[in-house]
């Protein structure tokens, strides 16, 4: 039974089909493992997210901490009590530009 409530705002479900589409251009079968391995880490972030780290790529004084997923891909959330709001996903062979605008609730 999951010990942790996790929230992902709207912003990161329009990231995510954004990079799956991408994906899907180049390869289905790519698209198709970005989607399992993303599912599979909020899982385990479900479980327990203190399993990650803390972000240390941007000014982080809410907390935010990160899963890597398929490669280049990381999931920035946060922990408050039991619920874990996930803000963003991002492409980290891009610029991580406005990251520092993280989409909070």
């Amino acid at each position: 039974m999951p010990r942790y409530k996790v929230i992902v705002s709207r912003h990161v479900a329009q990231q995510l089909l954004a990079y799956t589409r991408f994906i899907s251009n180049v390869s289905p079968g790519a698209a198709q493992a970005f989607v399992v391995e993303y599912e599979e880490i909020l899982e385990r972030i479900e479980d327990n997210p203190l399993q990650f780290q803390m972000d240390t790529s941007f000014e982080n004084p809410v907390g935010y901490r990160r899963a890597v997923f398929a490669q280049w891909y990381k999931c920035v959330f946060k922990l408050d009590g039991y619920v874990v709001y996930v803000d963003a996903v991002v492409d980290c062979r891009k610029d991580q530009e406005g990251i520092d605008d993280l989409q909070c609730f």
